[in-house]
């Protein structure tokens, strides 16, 4: 059945129509009726049209017979239609080729479908019945499809990929084509199967050796050729930047027209020809980049090597950013504009510099890891790894000490305390100082997490805490809280509990002060404001004085009177009384002072110990001389040693204090030089001061400094009762370790700081001392545990 066009439209539409409909009808009451008796009947007689007569259906012999023929018949038919597409494609070459086969083989996957219902019951009786019995006979569709790629597509497959490859070429030369056709060829490859009939195992054999294979030897010329003279050309960069233009380019391509299947064994090919060969040239350019800080080009090299295995590509990265990062913060520590003194003796403003250049430094890299290597963990690995060394061992922080834990330390008191605004930096615009500040602190935690020395840390922390919460210097209770969530959160519960228990203490001492002071009728008058602090020996930093203070009668009544209050309040207690920490403001009017506050006398912030020196000045008697002229008495240093019950070291730095500010007149002169154990004192009546309030209770250096010391010899021996207690908690599970192991677990499971082997050794003897260890009587090398 066929149709001519006569000219005539209207004709022609008519025509078409009675064809379509004869076509149609054919279809749907004939051929598919045909086949089923063709299948299920014999041949009685055929006329005109012809016909079938059912047939004896029991005899199965039959049915084979003329299942067999049908499918021979079709296939022979389908063979010779197939060679007459093959004589026709040869009139075609290139685009017009591609264009061909795709258009003939969207009309043959049209038919074949049609076909294969047509078949439908030689598909499922005949041809079932045939697999079942292990014939390799295939489904009609199958059939077809094998019959196009045996009879057509074997026979123009070189010329047709020979077109897909000029095309390719054009398009990465940056032509505009179609890649329309690219996919359809693509596609026709994947559905024409394996080269098997029947084989399921090996369906994209067609596609894999026919066309995946030779497309990626052809990519792979092509890019090995640009590869060879972009180097020429250019610079590593230039390279870099055209290599990584092309994998985007490739990789999009990729996805529009090649099975899913071979995008690994594609990409993979692409990377070896463009990367792989060059892999040291670009990891000899990442240093460069790095000093030069040239992020872009950095997260290219980083996106292409990472399309390598790690060890070739993106690990040898890894340890030269590491050492990067290392060297430019032990850099930024080494410039630092500090004296050899505030090393030794770390001050706030050495602790300022000192976070801020190690933030600095963390900072910038940070930014570059996340701008130029997208966060990848390999990388943030090593971040960390070079900013634990550069934290704590560096040109102000010798490897025997934990200095690193003092400065931040030092650095989130002066972040948290009253005075300290220069410390706390402006954040963004239109942010609370609440907000900014919490910024700051998580900074600080950003550091503490590095630290390998957390117990020094808790220890100074802590002292900072005290005294901000007992002298009320704290800048906001929100930011103290938040400071110790952030400790919380990194190093647990266990660590933050103490502070914990110092904030609930002041709780309770606020009560029960302001509880005393409406009991005044009870335990008496106090002639003055009285503010105690009831503290917890256990969770505080502080421990009583080895001095017995002579205290003034004015204030030795009031603690007697808050004795008897809170022995009522809490029968049993033992209150020791701080007087190294106790703070006083005193008022004092001096005869001939002058200044804006000399009129209404000046305020003075006072240690206990300074205010009972003070104190003996302004007595009506006492063991000196002069009481009642107007200069007031005289004393001699036996004298004031005497009267307060202080030591020597005492006494002589408070004396330096006041002769420094000016407050005491020293026989031998004025100022600090003039103190001397062979001098007498007195009341300078010429004080004369800009401020009405004078400060003379700040820590002294020296008191800082024995500070300092004193924590580190406390750190020592915590550390080596922890030590003890995780020796005697291994043994006694373990019951019998070698020296080794019982080494190695120590240092494993010792975690706020990293236990030194000869700390280790030395207490294992201590423990043996003690007989909570022995050796094995078998081997000097174990040790046994004992009950």
């Amino acid at each position: 059945m066929s149709y001519r066009p006569s000219g005539d439209s209207s004709s022609d539409a008519d025509e078409i129509l009675a064809l379509l409909r004869v076509g149609l009808t054919d279809i749907l009451e004939n051929l598919a009726n045909g086949v089923y008796n063709f299948c299920t009947a014999l041949r009685s007689s055929v006329t005109g049209n012809g016909y079938y007569t059912a047939a004896d259906t029991t005899s199965s012999v039959h049915g084979v017979v003329y299942g067999r023929r049908l499918y021979t018949f079709l296939n022979e038919f389908i063979v010779q239609f197939m060679e007459q597409i093959a004589e026709k494609s040869a009139d075609y070459t290139g685009d017009n080729l591609l264009a061909f086969y795709n258009s003939e083989w969207v009309k043959f996957g049209d038919s074949t479908r049609c076909i294969h219902h047509i078949f439908d019951y030689l598909n499922r009786h005949w041809i079932q019945r045939e697999q079942e019995e292990g014939n390799n006979v295939s489904d009609v569709s199958t059939l077809m499809f094998h019959l196009w790629r045996d009879n057509f597509f074997m026979q123009i497959r070189n010329t047709l990929l020979e077109s897909v490859f000029n095309l390719m070429t054009r398009v990465r030369d940056g032509q505009v084509v179609d890649l329309g056709m690219v996919k359809s060829v693509a596609d026709s490859f994947v559905s024409l199967g394996g080269d098997e009939v029947g084989s399921s195992s090996k369906k994209m054999d067609v596609y894999n050796n026919y066309f995946l294979v030779p497309f990626i030897k052809a990519t792979v010329l092509y890019y090995s050729a640009e590869s060879e003279r972009l180097l020429q050309d250019g610079t590593i960069i230039d390279y870099i930047v055209r290599v990584s233009e092309r994998f985007k380019e490739e990789d999009e391509r990729a996805e529009l027209y090649l099975h899913e299947s071979s995008l690994p064994e594609f990409k993979q090919a692409l990377t070896n020809t463009l990367i792989g060969k060059q892999k040291e040239n670009l990891r000899a350019e990442f240093k460069p980049m790095l000093e030069a800080h040239e992020k872009d080009n950095l997260r290219r090299l980083y996106l292409l090597l990472s399309r390598l295995e790690d060890k070739d590509g993106l690990e040898p990265l890894r340890a030269v950013f590491s050492e990067h990062v290392k060297q430019a913060g032990l850099k930024a520590v080494a410039e630092l504009d500090v004296t050899a003194e505030e090393i030794a003796y770390p001050t706030p403003n050495l602790a300022r510099l000192f976070v801020s250049a190690l933030l600095g430094v963390h900072g910038m890299f940070t930014k570059m890891l996340h701008e130029s290597f997208l966060d990848d963990p390999g990388f943030s690995k090593a971040l960390d790894h070079a900013c634990s060394d550069f934290v704590n061992f560096n040109a102000i922080c010798p490897p025997s000490e934990n200095k690193a834990s003092l400065l931040l330390a030092t650095y989130c008191d002066l972040l948290l305390k009253k005075g300290s605004a220069a410390a706390r930096k402006a954040g963004a615009e239109g942010a609370s100082e609440d907000d900014n500040l919490e910024e700051q602190l998580t900074q600080a935690i950003c550091i503490f997490r590095y630290l390998k020395g957390t117990d020094v840390f808790q220890k100074f922390y802590s002292k900072g805490l005290a005294r901000r919460l007992v002298y009320e210097q704290s800048v906001s209770t929100h930011g103290e809280e938040t400071m110790i969530s952030k400790l919380k959160e990194v190093s647990g519960v266990e660590f933050i509990t103490r502070l914990a228990r110092m904030f609930n203490d002041m709780i309770v001492s606020k009560d029960m002060s302001d509880e005393f002071k409406s009991k005044a009728g009870v335990y008496g008058e106090v002639p003055f404001d009285f503010d105690m602090k009831v503290l917890n020996m256990v969770s505080w930093p502080y421990s009583p004085p080895d001095v017995k203070l002579e205290v003034p009668p004015v204030l030795s009544n009031v603690c007697e009177q808050y004795k008897r209050y809170l022995d009522d309040k809490h029968p049993g207690r033992k209150l020791s009384w701080l007087w190294n920490i106790a703070r006083a403001e005193i008022k004092l009017f001096l005869p001939n002072a002058t200044g804006p506050a000399a009129k209404n006398g000046y305020i003075f912030q006072l240690t206990t110990y300074q205010l009972v020196i003070l104190l003996l000045f302004s007595a009506e008697s006492g063991p000196g001389t002069g009481y009642g002229t107007p200069a007031g008495p005289t004393l001699t240093y036996t004298q004031l040693l005497a009267a307060t019950g202080l030591g020597d070291d005492i006494v002589q730095g408070e004396l330096e204090i006041f002769c420094k500010a000016r407050v005491l007149n020293s026989s031998t002169g004025l100022g600090a030089g003039a103190v001397s154990t062979s001098a007498s004192y007195s009341l300078n009546v010429d004080f004369k001061s800009k401020h009405l309030r004078v400060n003379l209770a700040n820590m002294k250096k020296s008191e800082q400094k024995r500070e300092i010391k004193d924590t580190m010899r406390a750190v020592d021996e915590d550390r080596m009762f922890t030590i003890q207690a995780a020796i005697v908690r291994i043994m006694k599970s373990r019951k019998q370790l070698s020296h080794r192991q019982l080494i190695e677990e120590t240092i494993n499971q010792i975690k706020p700081f990293q236990a030194q082997v000869s700390n280790i050794k030395k207490t294992i003897d201590q423990l043996i001392d003690k007989e909570y260890l022995e050796r094995d009587s078998s081997s000097r090398d174990m040790y046994n545990y004992l009950a």
